[in-house]
């Protein structure tokens, strides 16, 4: 009743070139899925999201597909943090048009001629209805691999890394799942149990084989070895038991009953009990989104204007800052100009001493080098010969344009005229 769900073409179907889509809400697991396939011998993205220290044993995600993925979103009117259906209808004919041929791109630059790659993106879970002409075009056999982990520790995750709250982690996880879940119907699916991944690695992979119709290139000791190296029960930092599902308040039912259902997937992902179980689910969540959608909208928007209109606020008081350290400066630079005015009177108050080494020889006599400073003008101090007692007078000149701070005459760059 909400699904868009067909069977791959049996041309597609018969093409040697595989891909393992790994459909995931963020934060469960998706990264080290990923990683470990690559292990296994199936081909990664060519460029690849850099580690981070969130996740420092990498995303194995392309970075190119990631950009291309939010542009759809964008396209759509949407973004990653959107818990409402995506809606592809609202993407132009032109705009889609030129989506698409750049899907086909990246999938040729991603992965070329690879035989088996590995493709995660969590907003992939909601893009499927996008994708999954582009793979057909592309000639690529599809097998899904959805990752569930316990809701609850994937809000304490984004609240973490993102600062969402919990309640709306919840529901981002929700609308995640369910539509992973039934975008994939009719395909060749296996569903990860995360935390069984965690602790017993080969019973899980040996399962998703067997349910994807594939045999890693890499099924030997040695590559199970790497995968234990890479993979380890650390990697699950956040940890919530079923009495916390129970009980915590940002759980709603739809979330803990999807929950249970999807782990009762694990086994069998295509029991129909569970599946009607889960249409069940995703009819009463679309109901309730339909209910919510415009209200939530307002708030939506209202929030955007009060953030738009703080961080203008924000840039007003930094400018008034950035002002504030100007006139600082100025102020200080009045100060240094103040106190050279000051001790140019100083000047007239010169003192001779014989025994100074930093005297200068005056026809017999010696004159100290007082250091003599205006930042205005050129100024002559005359030394009558008579005062000092040792003939004829001096006129010592400094050029304020050449000498403003009195370096020069510090390095005994002045001019002596007898008369």
């Amino acid at each position: 009743m909400f699904l868009s769900v067909r069977p791959l073409s049996r041309d597609v179907e018969q093409q040697n070139k595989t891909v393992v889509m790994l459909l995931g809400m963020h934060r469960s697991g998706t990264s080290s899925a990923a990683g470990t396939l690559v292990r296994l011998g199936a081909a990664a993205p060519r460029h690849l999201i850099a580690p981070n220290p969130g996740n420092e044993r990498g995303f194995w995600e392309s970075g190119v597909i990631m950009d291309l993925n939010d542009a759809i979103l964008a396209a759509g009117g949407s973004d990653w943090r959107d818990w409402r259906k995506f809606n592809l209808d609202a993407i132009g004919c032109e705009e889609g048009d030129a989506l698409r041929a750049r899907a086909k791109a990246s999938l040729a630059e991603e992965f070329g001629d690879a035989g088996l790659a590995v493709m995660k993106d969590p907003r992939m879970c909601r893009l499927m209805p996008f994708w999954r002409p582009a793979f057909d075009e592309a000639k690529w056999s599809v097998r899904a691999v959805l990752p569930i982990r316990s809701p609850l520790e994937v809000a304490w995750s984004l609240n973490c890394r993102d600062g969402l709250r919990l309640a709306y982690g919840c529901l981002l996880w929700l609308r995640h799942v369910l539509d992973a879940e039934a975008e994939t119907r009719g395909m060749a699916r296996a569903i990860l149990d995360w935390p069984e991944f965690l602790d017993d690695r080969r019973s899980s992979l040996t399962r998703i084989s067997e349910q994807l119709g594939l045999v890693w290139p890499r099924w030997h000791e040695r590559a199970l070895a790497e995968v234990d190296q890479f993979v380890s029960a650390d990697l699950r930092r956040h940890r919530a038991g079923e009495a916390d599902l129970r009980t915590h308040p940002a759980v709603n039912d739809f979330v803990r009953q999807t929950y249970a259902a999807m782990t009762d997937l694990v086994r069998d992902p295509e029991d129909g009990c569970v599946l009607r179980t889960l249409d069940d689910l995703r009819a009463g969540f679309e109901t309730a989104s339909a209910i919510f959608d415009c209200p939530m909208r307002d708030v939506d928007q209202e929030v955007s204007r009060i953030r738009s209109q703080a961080a203008a606020e924000i840039d007003v008081l930094d400018a008034m800052a950035v002002a504030a350290q100007r006139f600082d400066k100025v102020s200080e630079q009045r100060e240094r100009i103040v106190k050279r005015l000051k001790r140019r009177d100083l000047t007239a108050d010169m003192h001779i001493d014989a025994d100074d080494t930093n005297a200068v020889e005056l026809g017999g006599a010696r004159i100290n080098r007082a250091r003599l400073a205006d930042g205005n003008a050129e100024f002559v101090l005359r030394l009558a010969g008579r005062d000092l007692g040792v003939g004829p007078g001096v006129d010592i000149g400094i050029d304020a344009d050449r000498d403003f701070d009195g370096t020069a005459f510090a390095r005994g760059d002045f001019r002596e005229e007898f008369e």
